[in-house]
C-alpha cells in the first residue's frame, strides 16, 4: 500500500520530486515505443527493464521512476488508446531536435535486450526497424551536438 501511495505521487509530482526528469522521460519514451510495437504484455519485459533501470541508476528511486514512467507511457497507448507507439516516436525525433544532447540517452544495447523479450516474429522485424531508426537518429543528433 505505501509504495503503490508512493509510486502514484512519483507520477503525479514527477516534476518536483525526480531530478532531471524530462531526461528520465525521454528515455522512457524510447523504451515504451520499442515495447508498445510488439503489442505483448509488460509482464514480458519487467525484469529486463527493471534490470536496465538499476543499471543506468544508482539511485532505486530514480531507477522505480523510470519504471513507472515507461508503464504510464504504455497504458496511454494500450489503454487510453490516447495515441499509438508512432505518434510517441515522433515526439521522441521532436525531443532530439530541441535538446541534441538527448541522443545519448538512447542506448541500441538495452534496446536489443528488451527486445530479446519478444516472441513474435513480425513484432522483432519492427523492433529491429525502430532500433535501427534510432540508432540512426542517434547519430545524427549526436553529430549536431558537436
Amino acid at each position: 500500500m505505501l509504495k503503490s501511495i508512493k509510486n502514484y505521487f512519483f507520477s503525479a509530482f514527477r516534476e518536483i520530486f525526480v531530478y532531471h526528469h524530462s531526461s528520465l522521460e525521454f528515455r522512457a519514451k524510447t523504451y515504451a515505443v520499442l515495447i508498445a510495437s510488439s503489442h505483448e504484455p509488460l509482464s514480458n519485459y519487467q525484469n529486463t527493464l527493471n534490470e536496465i533501470a538499476s543499471e543506468i541508476y544508482s539511485e532505486p528511486d530514480r531507477a522505480n521512476a523510470l519504471v513507472i514512467t515507461v508503464k504510464e507511457y504504455l497504458k496511454n497507448i494500450h489503454i487510453k488508446k490516447q495515441r499509438g507507439e508512432e505518434a510517441l516516436l515522433i515526439e521522441v525525433i521532436r525531443e532530439l531536435r530541441q535538446v541534441p544532447r538527448y541522443a545519448l540517452k538512447i542506448e541500441p544495447e538495452h534496446l536489443t535486450r528488451l527486445q530479446s523479450c519478444t516472441n513474435d516474429e513480425d513484432s522483432l522485424i519492427y523492433q529491429d526497424r525502430l532500433i535501427d531508426f534510432l540508432k540512426q537518429k542517434r547519430l545524427e543528433y549526436r553529430e549536431l551536438k558537436r
